[in-house]
């Protein structure tokens, strides 16, 4: 070849080579556009055709020599192509004041201590809620000041709950503790005395002038009746039966058996609930009017406590401590034994705090067959259970 065609060969190869090398930019340039675009995307939500429409014009910039890449040219095509949503931020509640009033004086009942911690420990915070904590002063004030309206929430039991109903007053129970009731009796170890069929010709004490359906019913079991026992009036100090003077002792069996043992009297516990009597602890109570005209402050109480109850069952001390900051002088060994006992009451297999009409009908029965209660009414009314059940199945509570 002749050294002037050499020269234009050579010249040939350069122009292509510059040509190849215009396209390359070009591409690098398209890369860096859609690189920059789907950094945009992942923070912002890209509509598909948003996206198309950027492609094609980063594309129309390009050399025309260059060939047109598709969506499956690359993975930052492709990750470009199909936009994800980013999460949509939960929305900040409402700020609210509302009052509880727990049912008695600050100690350690699990509903109590739920309200405790969800304070403490801001999950109150978390739903928007100022919540001032208060303690009944006695003679039912918590139930007057809710039919007032000057509180939101308070406790009771699932028998007061029924008896309010009947009575045609507007309070409903919104969260089930107590998956069998606080009351029992104790007897010596020593006495001879292990259940019910035992009762007989013994001297049984009952509080508050009244003999209590589960008394009753503990007693039918056995095939006994009150005619059966020696019936004694007591009040609330058990040293009349670490004195001797009444052999079977009406408790709430999350306070005085630990009491009268810790004064060095071995006791046998008996629990009606497990010879088959239907009793139910503690709920948390709202006016029916709130439970039907401002459901979102229930649930967004209940989402509140609920989530303290999750935090106490693995935290005992730290739910100790903080009833203890309300409890003052309170002996933290005796909270313990209060809060431990309330919260294996509270156990069942789908969550603590849920409930089912099977069991609030069977209390009825009872209430109805022993005359605590004249009428019966629509235990449906009385327990609303679904917003504990809709922060389950929603997974807020786990």
């Amino acid at each position: 070849m002749s050294r002037p065609a050499a020269l234009a060969a050579i010249t040939s190869r350069r122009a292509a080579l510059a040509a190849i090398t215009s396209r390359r930019a070009a591409l690098a340039a398209i890369t860096s556009r859609r690189a920059a675009l789907a950094a945009i995307t992942s923070r912002r939500v890209v509509f598909t055709a948003a996206v198309v429409s950027l492609l094609l014009f980063a594309a129309c910039t390009s050399s025309s020599d260059s060939p047109t890449p598709t969506a499956s040219s690359s993975p930052t095509e492709a990750a470009t192509a199909v936009p994800t949503e980013a999460p949509t931020p939960e929305p900040t509640p409402e700020p609210r004041k509302i009052t509880f009033m727990a049912g008695f004086r600050p100690q350690a009942n699990l509903p109590f201590v739920a309200v405790y911690v969800a304070d403490a420990e801001g999950f109150f915070a978390d739903e928007g809620l100022e919540v001032d904590i208060q303690h009944s002063s006695g003679q039912d004030e918590h139930l007057k000041l809710l039919l007032d309206g000057q509180i939101a929430f308070t406790t009771g039991t699932a028998a007061q709950v029924i008896r309010r109903r009947v009575d045609d007053l507007p309070v409903q129970a919104v969260a089930l503790f107590g998956q069998r009731g606080d009351q029992g009796y104790i007897a010596r170890a020593d006495s001879g005395i292990v259940g019910p069929e035992d009762f007989a010709g013994r001297s049984v004490g009952f509080k508050a002038g009244v003999v209590p359906a589960e008394l009753h019913a503990l007693l039918a079991s056995v095939g006994l009746t009150v005619e059966d026992v020696d019936l004694q009036a007591v009040g609330f100090d058990p040293r009349i039966f670490i004195e001797g003077q009444v052999e079977i002792y009406p408790v709430f069996l999350n306070n005085e058996p630990d009491t009268v043992r810790r004064a060095d009297t071995e006791i046998t516990v008996i629990d009606p609930n497990e010879y088959g009597v239907p009793t139910l602890g503690l709920t948390f109570l709202a006016h029916e009017d709130t439970v039907s005209n401002d459901p979102e402050l229930v649930e967004r109480f209940l989402r509140a406590t609920m989530r303290a109850i999750a935090f106490i069952e693995i935290n005992i001390d730290s739910g100790v401590a903080t009833t203890l900051t309300y409890a003052d002088g309170a002996d933290p060994e005796h909270q313990r034994f209060l809060l431990e006992t309330d919260l294996a009451a509270a156990q069942r297999a789908d969550g603590i705090g849920r409930g089912d009409p099977e069991q609030w009908q069977a209390l009825l029965d009872l209430l109805l067959e022993f005359e605590v209660i004249e009428s019966p009414i629509d235990v449906n009314e009385a327990f609303i259970g679904s917003f504990v059940d809709e922060l389950y199945e929603s997974g807020q509570i786990q």
